[in-house]
C-alpha cells in the first residue's frame, strides 16, 4: 500500500486488505454512544463498578432518563423559587431544587408563625420539584413557606387574595 505524507499506509490502494490496520481503529466513544446509554433508565451497559457516581445513583433508584442532558443536568444548588402565581387565588405552585438525596420538609405558616400545613416531608432524590398549594380554605393574607433540610433553611412569602 502507498503511504501518505505522514507515513500512514493507505488501504484504499491495497486490494488484499480487509479493513484498517489495527492501530487505525478508534476505541474511544463518547458518553452519548449507545454502548454507554443503551441500558435501562439511561445507565451504561456492563459493570457499574467502572462508574462509581452512576452506581451510587442506581443504588438510590434514580432514573437518569429524566435528566435532559444526563448527569450535568442535575441541580448543583439547593434552592426555593418564588411561588407562581403570586398573589394567588386559590392555588399556586411552589418549585424547589434538591442537589443530592436529602430529607426535605416544605411547610406553610401564617404571618404570625402558626403552622398551616406540611406539603412535603420525605427523602427526595436530586432534581427539580413542583408542589401545588391550595389555599381555598384560608383567609386572604400573607403566608410564609419554608423549605428545610437538616442543614439548610429557605423561606419565601406568598399572598392569597380572595
Amino acid at each position: 500500500p502507498a503511504a501518505d505524507r505522514n507515513g500512514i499506509a493507505s488501504l484504499a490502494d491495497d486490494q488484499n486488505s480487509f479493513g484498517p490496520a489495527q492501530d487505525e481503529y478508534d476505541f474511544d466513544y463518547s458518553t452519548s454512544d449507545p454502548a454507554y446509554t443503551a441500558a435501562e433508565l439511561g445507565y451504561p451497559l456492563g459493570d457499574l463498578n467502572w462508574f462509581p457516581d452512576l452506581k451510587a445513583k442506581w443504588e438510590l433508584g434514580i432514573d437518569l432518563t429524566t435528566a435532559v442532558t444526563g448527569i450535568d443536568a442535575l441541580p448543583k444548588n439547593f434552592s426555593l423559587d418564588q411561588n407562581y402565581p403570586n398573589p394567588f387565588n386559590p392555588t399556586t405552585k411552589i418549585e424547589y431544587t434538591v442537589p443530592s438525596q436529602l430529607k426535605i420538609k416544605l411547610e406553610v405558616f401564617d404571618i404570625l408563625g402558626r403552622h398551616i400545613i406540611t406539603l412535603v416531608d420525605d427523602v427526595q432524590a436530586p432534581g427539580k420539584y413542583k408542589v401545588d398549594f391550595d389555599g381555598s380554605k384560608l383567609s386572604s393574607g400573607v403566608y410564609i413557606y419554608k423549605l428545610s433540610t437538616q442543614n439548610q433553611l429557605l423561606t419565601k412569602k406568598m399572598m392569597l387574595l380572595k
